[in-house]
């Protein structure tokens, strides 16, 4: 029988006053000049950035982001034309031929990753931006904006885009190759979607979101009463979150007293279930690397495509791809290719293998350090996905029988198994937990 869902009312903290999401530290937001950012003086981490004119800002490069996705994925990326033969692509095209080669798991990563996850990122954020111009805006724009975040974050066009230039030197060895207008589209997304995200202030709106409760934050938030006096007066006693009995939302920030030491509630604000660290943050953490670790030998020896012509039969894996770039004289290519797809996810298994070794011995040694990597390899991360953009669109325009063939290979599937464990992986551990080993041994000014 599931739980009762108990919310976390009974403190609520100004908009000022937050627990640092990577070490938990509390502390007061100060007013902040235009373009001004406030970082948490123990771990460094950006708490907040005052974004001018945010809104309008973000609506007017989301609309014009919508008229760019909508070319890039009507118009063909490139075409490919060798001995009187031509053959063309566009993202959906790519994606349907690894699926009808057999990759279906491959084709909708590929599908999700640059279709889907942008198209629901931009038109998330043009209904939260609409609905939200006239406070009090409706609760379920909170709704969308923790999935605007998610979208976000799984939305790889611009690893779809270097995929897509690698594919092009890889196939002009082969045949003559003409960028279609699909692949400048792609080009000005990804530049208005960096813009969108730069000037999306999700602070601004959450202050104008009515709550689940109904309450509306400049009804119910506390100016100056006996909660803002507490909460102050935790800031330089509790020093953390967790130790003064608060618990900070992991959707939109709202820092509350928790309902209970097992089971914190709900967030008052948005409804998320709250939690002091992350469940089992530490063995689903373990779990990715191990299971990522499996997958990345044969990720790396299995060919991930086979070329077939009239005269040869050869397969292809990651270093060969490599070696091939790097023998067409694009050696930066090459290297580009060797450190996202090789080295980055062989460094994030090493560096989480690291962190969680740390935690669980409880080392306080260079937690700043430790935590500005944690941040890193979430940036990282995603580039690995860079080779499995890139068979899918030397699969997708070499189809050329019987003079020339590609086709998907196993190994592209244990690779982009690698990257999506690493990922969840990344995502699973709690870097609040580095800083629980330092309660009561860490200064402002170490």
């Amino acid at each position: 029988m599931p739980s009762p869902r108990i919310r976390a009312s009974s403190f609520s903290s100004p908009e000022n006053i937050v627990a640092c999401p990577d070490c938990d530290l509390l502390q007061r937001v100060p007013p902040l000049p235009s373009r001004g950012t406030a970082r948490c003086p123990r771990c460094d981490r950006a708490l907040a950035t005052r974004k001018p004119d945010s809104g309008d800002r973000t609506l007017a490069l989301a609309a014009a982001a919508a008229i760019a996705f909508l070319f890039a994925n009507v118009e063909p990326l490139m075409r490919l034309s060798v001995a009187g033969r031509e053959s063309r692509t566009t993202i959906a095209g790519g994606a349907w031929e690894m699926w009808m080669q057999g990759e279906k798991i491959t084709a909708s990563l590929v599908v999700l990753f640059a279709m889907i996850a942008p198209a629901l990122e931009i038109g998330f954020l043009v209904v939260i931006l609409l609905s939200a111009r006239r406070p009090p805006a409706p609760v379920w724009v909170g709704t969308l904006l923790r999935w605007v975040k998610i979208t976000g974050f799984w939305s790889m066009v611009e690893v779809m885009m270097l995929g897509i230039l690698v594919a092009l030197v890889k196939i002009a060895a082969l045949a003559r190759v003409v960028p279609g207008i699909g692949i400048f589209a792609a080009g000005a997304l990804i530049v208005l979607l960096a813009a969108m995200s730069a000037s999306f202030d999700p602070r601004e709106v959450w202050s104008r979101v009515r709550w689940v409760n109904g309450e509306w934050p400049h009804q119910s938030l506390p100016r100056g009463g006996a909660d803002v006096a507490e909460a102050g007066a935790m800031i330089g006693v509790a020093r953390t979150g967790a130790r003064a009995g608060l618990v900070s939302c992991g959707a939109c920030g709202l820092l509350s007293r928790s309902a209970g030491a097992e089971e914190p509630g709900h967030c008052p604000r948005c409804g998320e279930k709250l939690g002091f660290r992350r469940r089992h943050a530490i063995q689903r953490t373990w779990a990715f690397i191990i299971a990522a670790a499996i997958c990345y030998l044969p990720a790396n020896i299995l060919p991930v495509m086979r070329t077939t012509t009239l005269t040869s039969d050869e397969p292809d894996t990651i270093f060969s791809g490599v070696v091939a770039l790097y023998m067409t004289g694009t050696w930066y290519l090459a290297l580009i290719v060797l450190i996202a797809s090789v080295m980055i996810p062989l460094a994030k298994l090493a560096a989480l293998a690291s962190l969680l070794i740390t935690v669980q011995r409880g080392s306080i040694r260079n937690l700043r350090q430790r935590a500005r990597l944690y941040r890193v390899l979430g940036v990282i991360g995603r580039w690995s996905m860079l080779d499995v953009f890139v068979a899918t669109f030397v699969v997708a325009l070499i189809q050329l029988q019987p003079l020339m063939s590609v086709a998907p290979e196993p190994g592209v599937l244990f690779f982009a198994a690698v990257v999506i464990l690493t990922i969840f992986a990344a995502e699973s551990f709690d870097p609040r937990l580095m800083w629980d080993s330092s309660q009561g041994k860490w200064e402002p000014d170490d």
